[in-house]
């Protein structure tokens, strides 16, 4: 029971996430610091706003752990709590984590965790994208992890699903309200291959204020975060921010110039953030050393030139992003001649540039 004490510490506002750990070691246990007085509380010497704790002691339910406790195991739910081994480690290193998730499904290993973000009203490129993206890190065993909303968060979820990895949904409500409502199957096929998780207690509705909270969710789970497609002013952007402040590697998607959408990934490049145009880019930063090697068709497949399987391979490796040969020999363990070779017929059916230093980059 002591984990449902702890998700009833936070289901009422007024005791602040960052207060809640310091309360259950000042008490001993959830149990304790759930059903301490006014004065008990106050005696801790933690900054607790005197009306705020007034109107948490005036929600409070004393039986609301059991019922969450029976709630839980109707609909087949897990809860982790803070203090539980299994709660993801980068997620608790965050400036505010938090205290309870309920998760519908399996939470999978998140040490390779990317989080994949986006307008709601995306383009069809975007949405092109975000799938494509999604379908052929998941294969390379990156797990996606994005916030369940129309757009390109559905788009990352389906294209996760598609390359056979595990990804995982974060709602801005309680696990108990399908939103959207049109994601109903798609939330059933997460839960079967990852999980749908909340931090807000069940029946909380999708309220506008919920979203940018999730957010720091989708982000503190991740290593890394690419935006595939935002306008300046956004939840893909919050979401950025708790990424930079967690020091997490930020990508980003190039778009027309001419859509708002595509703004806020071009700011962020400017600013600084890495220019990716094929998963092979994200690979290289996450997951170095492991190839990656595609399960069906997709955009980024090599095109048909009549390739060896050795040209095939570094025409995977490269990216649009210029490579000294050197890497390029560490990264593929060939010898220099075959490498030179192959690179120059790529260069001759027009797949790979050089700029000067001997750097190669895919056309």
């Amino acid at each position: 029971m002591e984990r449902f004490y702890w998700a009833a510490l936070s289901a009422f506002p007024g005791l602040g996430l960052k207060n809640i750990p310091a309360l259950v070691d000042y008490f001993g246990s959830a149990r304790a610091a759930y059903t301490a007085s006014r004065e008990d509380y106050l005696a801790t010497g933690l900054p607790l706003e005197p009306r705020r704790l007034g109107a948490y002691l005036k929600n409070r339910r004393p039986g609301y752990p059991e019922e969450l406790a029976e709630f839980c195991a109707r609909q087949h739910l897990q809860v982790l709590c803070y203090a539980d081994r299994d709660y993801p480690e980068q997620l608790k290193q965050t400036a505010m984590p938090p205290v309870a998730l309920y998760i519908r499904g399996s939470l999978p290993d998140l040490q390779q965790g990317l989080a994949m973000v986006g307008s709601r009203n995306a383009s069809e490129y975007g949405l092109q994208v975000a799938r494509a993206f999604a379908a052929d890190l998941s294969a390379a065993g990156l797990v996606i992890i994005s916030g369940g909303a129309k757009g390109i968060d559905t788009a990352s979820h389906e294209g996760a699903l598609t390359g056979g990895g595990p990804t995982v949904a974060v709602l801005g409500c309680g696990i108990d309200i399908t939103y959207p409502a049109r994601n109903a199957s798609l939330f059933a096929r997460i839960s079967e291959n990852g999980a749908v998780l909340s931090e807000f207690p069940p029946g909380t509705p999708p309220l506008a204020g919920n979203f940018p909270q999730r957010n720091r969710i989708v982000s503190g789970l991740a290593r890394g975060l690419l935006v595939v497609e935002a306008a300046k002013q956004s939840g893909a952007m919050i979401t950025v921010g708790f990424a930079l402040e967690e020091g997490r590697d930020v990508f980003c998607v190039p778009g027309s110039i001419f859509l708002p959408n595509s703004a806020g990934c071009h700011s962020l490049i400017k600013a600084g953030a890495r220019l990716v145009d094929r998963p092979e880019d994200i690979l290289e930063e996450l997951l170095p050393r492991q190839p990656l090697v595609r399960h069906g068709p997709s955009l980024f497949s090599a095109p048909d030139l009549d390739l060896t399987p050795t040209g095939q391979k570094l025409l995977q490796l490269l990216s649009a992003q210029p490579q000294p040969l050197e890497d390029i020999l560490e990264k593929t363990g060939l010898d220099l001649a075959t490498v030179s070779r192959e690179l120059l017929d790529l260069q001759l059916k027009g797949a790979v540039a050089m700029l000067a230093g001997q750097r190669f980059y895919r056309i």
